[in-house]
């Protein structure tokens, strides 16, 4: 099982350590940098992160989405 931790700093020291920490303690990384990105750029990547807006409470919506599972096996020949 994977586990992601995302840590948002805008300390270059505290970045230094922690990505240290994660070198020494061998585990992959990845890093995403946004000031590289223009002011809409950075609007449109902070749009598709948020939250969902609905009629449906968490619950309605986590049913709806299991009920409309496909579990059945396929006969596709490759």
């Amino acid at each position: 099982m994977t586990h992601t931790i995302i840590i948002e700093t805008k300390n270059d020291k505290d970045f230094e350590l922690i990505r240290s920490l994660v070198n020494r303690l061998g585990l992959p990384f990845k890093e995403i940098h946004l000031e590289g990105l223009t002011e809409k750029q950075e609007a449109a990547f902070l749009n598709l992160a948020g939250s969902w807006v609905g009629d449906e409470s968490g619950d309605e919506l986590a049913a709806r989405i299991h009920n409309s599972r496909n579990d059945a096996p396929r006969n596709i020949e490759l």
